[in-house]
Parts: structure tokens; C-alpha cells; sequence
């Protein structure tokens, strides 16, 4: 906790400043002193009163601890027709009228697990808060009248938990914080045994943002199950009572949902979504075989594409971001081992169907110029130049900010491998976390990634010579094939590894289970391009 540079003492709740009148910018502290981050004016803590010090209706509370007798005050309980209470509930809560140094204040008697009083909050008629008696051995305000029960319901504070329980007439457990909503976890967790002899803990803060984020936080320490949170219908329970809607209060007690951690969520949250077809993918692959194994492309899944060295898997993934820009999906390049020049004239070149990377000279500086124009000037393609660092953490940081802020819709990254090439550590630990930290941002963004890989050395025949491709192959890591949805691999033909001739193979198909042959493509070395190859090509050039 923040402290003060004045004391040790920790702090408790944020006040009003009587100095420059800022409603929350002074820190109370445990010792009763105040510090002002504004004005920077700080009070020193009020001496606790002995009996020469109080006024004649200021008298020592009963307690069995002496020391403690001198330090709390006794005063008259009244009601406050100001906040709606009686008399009758301010008796039941010991929440009373006194003095203290000359000044009238709200008192409220906190006790101990034994029920004994030991503290005193006092509240000044500027809403200053000072603690009396010794503050660390109170429980829950109000605790000492109920001692289990079905429902338990915690509050902010005092004034709130007295109109609670006085809206149910004191029928249920009600209790408040010591020290606002940024003590709930502290609270719930010095007051553990007396909390869970309820059944179930319903948590009512303020409904401000402040009070929201509390009752999260007080949810996530209890028991699964045991903790719900109530929304309530103005901003406290003492406004409740005010306007006359104690019934929706109430109502907020009993209705109030069970809390469930980030993550988990009941069946019936997916009523909306469960009808919709998701195999009716508009966004197909650019080879029929491939899409009929895969059955389209989707969105929140990790595709993991394998091949060996000088396999074409850079023009593969060029002819992919090439036809999803055709289909006019938003498409975010990582190419690591590419400058984002080259990259773009590789894609200018599909769409002139001309080999630009081997030959410039196929298209004229107007071709190109107008080439590029026509295929990026309604279409968005953002690519990552980078030089200078390849740090899994920046990637992952440069994929968010594509998805989040430039709507993309698909990552290609070439490839995984190079990222931790060169690091310093455990070569398979980085991929590791790497493979998990793609998975986790396709499903939270909601995007598609294909992330290439290179492939372990198999012994005998090398993959340039025609080696089959296998899953348990990829580099460094199983948990690029673990964490994939579907793994693609791509290989030269066995028969002729010299030829132009690729064979596609699903390796891993978690959305349908449809493995093995995908088809067979061919490098057109002329437009650069990587096209499908039907059987019956194959069938006329042996005729030939």
C-alpha cells in the first residue's frame, strides 16, 4: 500500500481536504493522519482523548480492555432523518451521536471476534474520518449480530449497511467494510471463517467503477461458487432508502448473479451463436484440394505451414495473402526474412501474373506503379519492417496493435523459426512460448494466423531431396503442432526433387480430421506463380 512520507502507517481510504477542499485527494492513514497529494498539506493524528480531555457527554465505553477504555467515546444513538434511519436501526448497530474535541460526530463501535468493542471510526461533519481504539482488531461492521446464515451481503460502509438491513428489517446478514471498497480483499480475508460459515456471500458496493472493480476483486478470493455480486439500481444502498426503493434493493439481493471468473461461462451464453453455421466460410484457400481437406479458412485458428529449405513456402504464402486480398480481408504481413519491397513486388507480380522478382524487366515503372495502385488503393495490407528486432514479445505487441487498432483480419508471419534463431536460451522453450502466445491472440482477436516453420533434418533423404513431411518434424518445438489448429505441410516430388512439381499434405486438421493428400501444385517460373495442378494436366502431358 502507498504510505505517506510521514509515517510508516498504511493508508486506508482517499478524503476530502480541508485545506484546499479536494473531495478525494487526502490519503488517510491507519494512525489517523492525513497527507494531501494536491495541497500537499499533511495532519498530524488526533491524541486519543482521556477523560480530562472529554466533554462531560463524551464517557468511556464499557470494555475489558482498560487501556482501550480511555480511547473510545460513548454517545447517544439517535436517528438520522437525513439518511432515512431510525432510531431503532442506529440502536441495533451501535451507531451513535458524540463528541469529540469539541465537535459533534457520527460514531460507529467496531468490535472484535469476541464482540467486543476495540474500535471507534468517527465522522466529522466535513466527512473527515478518524479512527479511534485500535483498528486492526475489528471485524466486519455489524458482524456481531449475525453468526451465520444462508445469505450474507457486504457493503461499503456503515451508513449504507444500516439502510440495508433496515430496508429487510434486520431480517439478514448485513455488514459493511472497515475501510471502503479498496479494503473488500483485505477485509473478506482477515474475516475468512466468520465469511464462510454463509452460504452464499452477496458483495453490494457502490455502483461506480470503483465499486464494480471491488467486488470483482473480493469475488475472485472466495470459495468457487460462494460469492455474488448485486447491481444495484442507484448509487448506494442509503440512496435506495432515500428515494423509497427499498423493494428494488431487495430485489438486487436475490437477483444478484453468481460471480464467474474470466473465461467461464455458462451454456446458455452461447444460445445466440449456436445456430450459426460456421462451416459456411465465404474465405476459401486458393487450391480447391486444400480447401475441400481444411473446408475453408477461419478465423481464431493458428496454421502452422512446414517445408524444407527452398520449398516455396514464401511464394506459397504470397499466393495466399494474394487471394485473401482479392477477397477483400484485411491482411497484416510479418515477413522476417523479406524486405517489405520485395514482398510487395512479389504481390504486384501475382497480379500482373509476371515474374518481377527474377525479371524487373517484364512490366514497365507505369505497369507496376498502376498494378500496385489497383491492387492495394481499396484493400489493406500492412506489413512490419523488422530491421532491428525480431523479439517474440515485439511481435506479438505488433500483432496486437494490427488487429486492435487496423481491423486486420488475418497475420501471416515467415517465419517462427528465425525468432529465436539467434537468441540467446533454450531454443525450444522461446517456441514454446511463442507457439502459446499466437494461440491466445487468434482466439482474443478474433483474426486468423498462418505461421511457417521450418523442419528438423530427417535422417537418410533431406526434404530437398524429397522427404516426406512429418508433423513430429517441426522445429524445435511440439507445440507448434500441439497448439495449431491445422498444419500444412509442403514437399518436393519424391521422384523428381529437381522438378517444379510441390505436393501439399494436411498434417493436422483439428476442424474436421481430414489428413493426407491436398493436392499437387506447380512453380510457373515465368509469373512466378505457384499454381494447382489437376490430374488430368498431368494425364495430357504424358500423351504428349
Amino acid at each position: 500500500m502507498r504510505q505517506s512520507a510521514l509515517t510508516p502507517s498504511q493508508f486506508v481510504e482517499h478524503v476530502s481536504c480541508p485545506s484546499c477542499g479536494s473531495s478525494d485527494g487526502a490519503a488517510l492513514y491507519d494512525d489517523g493522519h492525513t497527507f494531501c497529494y494536491v495541497c500537499q498539506t499533511a495532519t498530524q493524528p488526533e491524541e486519543k482523548p482521556d477523560t480530562e480531555a472529554n466533554e462531560t457527554k463524551s464517557k468511556p465505553v464499557s470494555n475489558q480492555n482498560e487501556t482501550k477504555q480511555k480511547a473510545l467515546l460513548q454517545g447517544s444513538p439517535k436517528a438520522l432523518p437525513a439518511r432515512g434511519l431510525t432510531l431503532a436501526s442506529c440502536e441495533k448497530f451501535d451507531y451513535s451521536i458524540g463528541s469529540y474535541r469539541g465537535e459533534d460526530v457520527q460514531i460507529a463501535t467496531y468490535r472484535d471476534a469476541d464482540g467486543n468493542p476495540v474500535a471507534q471510526k468517527l465522522r466529522t461533519k466535513d466527512k473527515r474520518f478518524l479512527w479511534l481504539g485500535d483498528p486492526k482488531k475489528v471485524t466486519l461492521y455489524g458482524s456481531h449480530l449475525w453468526n451465520d446464515g444462508k445469505y450474507l451481503t457486504i457493503l461499503e460502509g456503515e451508513i449504507d449497511a444500516i439502510s440495508a438491513s433496515q430496508l429487510q428489517n434486520h431480517a439478514f446478514a448485513t455488514v459493511s467494510l472497515p475501510n471502503g471498497a479498496q479494503s473488500a480483499v483485505r477485509a473478506i480475508k482477515d474475516n475468512w471463517d466468520y465469511v464462510n460459515r454463509f452460504h452464499k456471500v452477496v458483495l453490494m458496493f457502490d455502483s461506480d467503477q470503483a465499486g464494480l472493480e471491488a467486488a470483482k476483486a473480493a469475488a475472485e478470493i472466495l470459495p468457487p461458487g460462494k460469492a455474488l455480486i448485486a447491481k444495484l439500481p442507484h448509487k448506494d444502498a442509503n440512496e435506495c432508502l432515500l428515494k423509497g426503493d427499498g423493494p428494488k434493493l431487495i430485489k438486487a439481493i436475490f437477483q444478484a448473479q453468481e460471480h464467474r471468473p474470466d473465461g467461464i461461462k455458462s451454456a446458455t451464453d452461447f444460445r445466440d451463436v449456436i445456430a450459426v453455421d460456421e462451416t459456411a466460410s465465404s474465405i476459401t484457400w486458393p487450391y480447391s484440394k486444400l480447401d475441400s481437406v481444411l473446408l475453408g479458412m477461419r478465423k481464431q485458428e493458428l496454421i502452422c505451414l512446414a517445408a524444407g529449405s527452398g520449398t516455396g513456402k514464401t511464394t506459397f504464402t504470397k499466393e495466399v495473402v494474394y487471394h485473401l486480398l482479392q477477397h477483400h480481408q484485411k491482411v497484416g504481413l510479418i515477413s522476417l526474412e523479406e524486405a517489405p519491397k520485395r514482398t510487395l513486388l512479389g504481390l504486384v507480380g501475382i497480379h500482373l501474373n509476371k515474374n518481377l522478382l527474377v525479371d524487373r524487366g517484364q512490366a514497365t515503372e507505369k505497369e507496376v506503379t498502376d498494378a500496385f495502385d489497383d491492387l492495394f488503393t481499396d484493400r489493406t495490407c500492412v506489413l512490419y519492417d523488422s530491421f532491428g528486432t525480431n523479439e517474440i514479445s515485439v511481435i506479438c505487441q505488433r500483432i496486437e496493435y494490427m488487429a486492435a487498432a487496423l481491423d486486420v483480419d488475418w497475420v501471416i508471419l515467415d517465419h517462427v523459426s528465425i525468432l529465436v534463431s539467434g537468441a540467446e536460451g533454450d531454443e525450444r522453450r522461446m517456441l514454446d512460448a511463442a507457439a502459446t502466445s499466437f494461440r491466445t491472440l487468434v482466439q482474443r482477436l478474433n483474426i486468423g494466423m498462418i505461421m511457417v516453420s521450418h523442419l528438423t533434418r530427417p535422417g537418410g533423404r533431406g526434404h530437398e531431396a524429397g522427404a516426406a513431411v512429418e508433423l513430429s518434424q517441426l522445429r524445435g518445438s511440439h507445440a507448434l503442432a500441439q497448439l495449431s489448429d491445422s498444419c500444412i505441410g509442403i514437399q518436393k516430388d519424391p521422384d523428381d526433387p529437381d522438378s517444379d512439381v510441390r505436393q501439399l499434405r494436411v498434417l493436422k486438421n483439428r476442424y474436421c480430421g481430414a489428413l493426407g493428400d491436398a493436392g499437387t501444385l506447380i512453380y510457373d517460373r515465368d509469373s512466378g506463380r505457384l499454381l494447382e495442378q489437376s490430374p488430368y494436366d498431368f494425364a495430357d502431358e504424358s500423351e504428349e
